[in-house]
């Protein structure tokens, strides 16, 4: 069991060290953008609003609001960075998974990996747990480093503004909480979408070609033809299709890329107030976890794995 689990952590590297850009660099150009595109922002600040007093005005207004607001808006700041970095993600693994076990057999390594004692099952396993546990991990460190450094930068522009920058940038920002926060709900959404990493997995392990192109076309030849078949035979909609559902499955979940919004009521019963916890919160992803939907969905990724698993056992060189 230990040296099983040992294989497939060795496996899962190697997935990091066969696609860097995907796990790797990607991150890293976010970081690079983002941070650029605010040091610009200042620049250009600095050109139209000379020594930046309409910035420092904003800070000290920021700094004078109610906390519950401050953290309203440093958390929907800070989440709409965590946004960029999952959905760049998860459009970045759609590409690696559709070419995951294609790649294999296109240029024959295949028979590399199968004279080596790794089972199929595992090396299914390990582009499957690359997707779902490793990419999150690298692109929270990403995440981390970017809030960090933009946190920086205020922080130097709130001491020339004359605020208590702990108090008015550092505490509402509550990092553990948003960091540990976003690694749950990605982990969980990992678990979310693992049907759709299992169709892209399964269709890399048998295409002939273009896995990522079968792998759009085949859902979306079967959903018009039931709205077709639907429409011309009964004069209506189909009440279960499954282009919507796998286009429903993708918009929905608990990271910040799939925000709930949600709406706290005041004690008083009559204001309605958008909270910090809108855009994610412990109580939304563990409903998602132990949700039916979920485990529906898991059960078909796992069919959908060992279909690939079969695929991957009869594949050769040709």
């Amino acid at each position: 069991m230990k040296d099983s689990i040992s294989r497939l952590a060795i496996l899962v590297r190697r997935e990091m060290w066969e696609s860097p850009v995907a796990f790797k660099w990607t991150p890293v150009i976010l970081f690079g953008f983002i941070l650029l595109s605010s040091l610009l922002a200042l620049i250009i600040g600095m050109r139209i609003d000379g020594d930046l007093v309409f910035t420092r005005d904003g800070l000290r207004m920021f700094a004078e609001l109610d906390p519950d607001q401050r953290r309203l808006f440093a958390s929907g700041a800070l989440f709409s960075i965590s946004a960029l970095f999952h959905q760049v993600m998860y459009l970045v693994l759609i590409f690696y998974l559709a070419g995951s076990l294609y790649d294999d057999r296109r240029d024959r390594s295949i028979l590399f990996w199968k004279s080596l004692p790794v089972s199929d099952t595992m090396t299914v396993a390990s582009k499957v747990l690359a997707a779902c546990i490793l990419a999150p991990l690298l692109y929270l460190a990403g995440i981390v480093i970017t809030q960090i450094t933009l946190l920086l930068i205020a922080t130097v522009i709130g001491l020339f503004a004359d605020i208590n920058v702990f108090s008015a940038l550092w505490v509402p920002a509550n990092l553990p909480k948003q960091w540990t926060l976003m690694l749950y709900g990605s982990l969980v959404q990992g678990l979310w979408l693992l049907p759709i990493y299992a169709w892209l997995v399964f269709c890399s392990s048998w295409a002939p070609r273009l896995p990522i192109l079968i792998a759009v076309l085949v859902p979306l030849m079967i959903g018009m033809l039931q709205h077709f078949w639907s429409f011309f035979s009964n004069f209506k909609l189909p009440e279960v299709n499954l282009l919507l559902i796998m286009l429903d499955r993708i918009g929905k979940g608990v990271t910040p890329a799939s925000i709930e919004w949600e709406q706290i009521v005041t004690s008083e019963g009559a204001n309605i107030r958008p909270s910090e916890e809108l855009f994610m919160n412990f109580s939304s992803v563990t409903r998602h976890l132990f949700s039916m939907e979920m485990w529906i969905g898991v059960a078909i990724g796992l069919a959908l794995l060992t279909g690939a698993v079969w695929f991957r056992r009869r594949a050769t060189d040709n």
